[in-house]
Formats: C-alpha cells, sequence, structure tokens
C-alpha cells in the first residue's frame, strides 16, 4: 500500500473525505509540524488553505469570468468596479482605464471579445517593448457572448496598474493551431 502525497491527502481532508480519527491524526501532523517549523511544505498547505478560504465567495482561483459571476459578486455585497470600454476604444490604441476606486474590494475589467469556438485562450501581459511579466493560462470566458471578465482583488489591481503602460495579447488555440484573437494596450490613470 502507498501513502498518498501531502496534497492528496490535504484534499481528503479538506473535502471530507477522511475519516474522523483519520482527520484528527492529519491535523496533529500538521500542527507538529509547524510548531517545529520542520516543513514548510505544512505551513505552504495552510497558506493555500487560508487563500482559498477567503478566495472561494470571490470567485475562486477562475482566470476569466461571466457576467454572471461578477452580479453574484455584487448580490454578495462585495464593492466590485466593473471597467467596461467597448471594443472600439480599446483594440488597436492604447486605453486609458480610470483610477481604481479607493473603496474597490474587487476590480473587474469587461474584454468585448467572442472567444466562443476555441479550445483554449491565454492572455499574455507584457510590457510595451514586449518582455512578459505573466501569462494567464486558460482562461475562462462567458458562454454566452464570448466575452471575459478580468477578475481581480482591488490590492492586486492596484500593483498591476503601478506598471503603467501594459500590452495584452489574446492567444486562442482551435485544433491545435494558435492564434491571436487580439491585441490591447492600457494605461491605468492614477
Amino acid at each position: 500500500m502507498t501513502t498518498p502525497a501531502p496534497f492528496e491527502r490535504l484534499d481528503d481532508y479538506q473535502t471530507g473525505n477522511m475519516a474522523d480519527a483519520e482527520a484528527a491524526s492529519f491535523e496533529e501532523e500538521l500542527f507538529a509540524a509547524a510548531a517545529l517549523d520542520a516543513a514548510p511544505e505544512a505551513a505552504f498547505i495552510d497558506k493555500i488553505s487560508r487563500l482559498g478560504q477567503f478566495l472561494l465567495p470571490r470567485g475562486g482561483f477562475d482566470i476569466g469570468s461571466t457576467r454572471a459571476r461578477i452580479d453574484g459578486l455584487i448580490a454578495a455585497g462585495l464593492r466590485v468596479q466593473l471597467l467596461a470600454p467597448r471594443a472600439e476604444d480599446m483594440i488597436g490604441q492604447v486605453f486609458q482605464l480610470p483610477a481604481i476606486d479607493a473603496d474597490a474590494e474587487i476590480v473587474a475589467t469587461y474584454l468585448p471579445l467572442d472567444l466562443r469556438g476555441y479550445d483554449s485562450v491565454n492572455v499574455v501581459i507584457e510590457r510595451p517593448d514586449g518582455s512578459e511579466l505573466k501569462t494567464f493560462r486558460d482562461i475562462n470566458w462567458d458562454p454566452v457572448d464570448g466575452s471575459v471578465y478580468a477578475v481581480c482583488e482591488a490590492p492586486l489591481a492596484r500593483i498591476s496598474a503601478a506598471f503603467g503602460h501594459i500590452r495584452s495579447r489574446v492567444i486562442g488555440k482551435r485544433a491545435g493551431q494558435d492564434h491571436e484573437i487580439a491585441v490591447f494596450e492600457t494605461v491605468t490613470a492614477t
């Protein structure tokens, strides 16, 4: 019999698929490891668990979202700042996004694209010189119209805004071939 990997055990523990006695023993192992500072994995798992508990009601770890999800976040009482530029204002030119509201908890940027029909879509964020900052892989899109709502915790959005001028390249994969769907550049007002 093989011993499950720590993440498999964590998954079983968090989903309730672990027997009570085994769950109690697993908790003791985690606490003991953290107390001894002998297992950085235990600290990492604890941090991920706490982040997950925070993010789950806010949309989890999804990259890309839907209008229905944005409406759900608003209905849940979260302060969502929705940035909704028109396609003709974004594609092919530098678009200035408004400053992030001081009381915003979540910033959602509507990308007026139609991604239906693609197998997967990545968004590559670059500096204007083409040097890559971040790639968001396998983003989700709204099945109703194919648009994307890029959702970000406001503190992270503020950090991102500090880059000033960025270029976003939207790359779709269909039948094993990459297709550049759109390129747009943004500057965030401060």
